[in-house]
């Protein structure tokens, strides 16, 4: 759910089916030499290795009365995240701001408001397009989903925003008119960026345990 920004927890364990008595899964110090220099030359390509250990644990079968001893090799990983902000975020954050950008032109300027404005709306949907690939398919929203439907929701806004304040000056209702285009300049972008820490914060604070170093301070 914290999608780009999470952390995974990877088990792997080593069962043996004999009961305790008959003895335990040795590790002998090679097992952890090996962990640490996995760890140290960090070879899991996008994520980082941030932890790893073994340790022994008790294992019960359902069907047997005496308890096996586990051997568990436990990695902590962590998305490499970087990818993420600057080549899907920070692009979408751009054009958003270029779409914005349009309420810096006079309102009696139609055409050219809507030309800008839905250029980027096609940007942003084209870029989406090109991204697709790297979003995992889930049934669930991820952090970077929201972003997303937020960003087209900000994209749509300019457009709606041109058509009204085109008409307020038609009408001539010059202090209504005003105080859209004053509200829309200080409050449209600004509003976007806070709103995006704001699903991040969110989505941090219902899953804590997987959320990466980056963001992890907000829960």
């Amino acid at each position: 759910q914290n999608f780009p920004f999470d952390r995974q927890k990877v088990k792997f364990e080593l069962v043996n089916y004999f009961d305790l008595a008959s003895g335990v899964l040795e590790d002998s110090k090679r097992t952890y030499f090996k962990l640490k220099e996995f760890k140290e030359k960090n070879s899991i390509t996008g994520w980082d290795i941030i932890d790893a250990k073994v340790y022994h644990d008790t294992y019960r079968d359902p069907v047997v009365i005496e308890t096996s001893d586990v051997l568990t090799i436990e990695l902590l990983l962590e998305r490499q995240h970087g990818y993420y902000i600057y080549k899907v975020i920070l692009p979408i954050i751009i054009i958003l701001m270029v779409c914005w950008s349009s309420t810096y032109v006079v309102p009696r300027e139609l055409e050219s408001k809507l030309t800008i404005t839905i250029v980027c709306l096609l940007s942003l949907i084209a870029y989406n397009f090109i991204i697709d690939k790297e979003i995992p398919k889930l049934e669930y929203l991820t952090t970077i989903d929201w972003i997303i439907l937020l960003s087209y929701f900000y994209a749509a806004m300019p457009n709606i925003l041109s058509i009204y304040t085109f008409n307020l000056y038609k009408s001539k209702k010059t202090n209504q008119l005003n105080k859209v285009n004053l509200y829309s300049k200080r409050y449209g972008p600004i509003s976007y960026l806070i709103l995006v820490l704001f699903i991040i914060m969110i989505n941090v604070n219902v899953n804590p345990d997987h959320a990466s170093g980056l963001i992890s301070w907000m829960s």
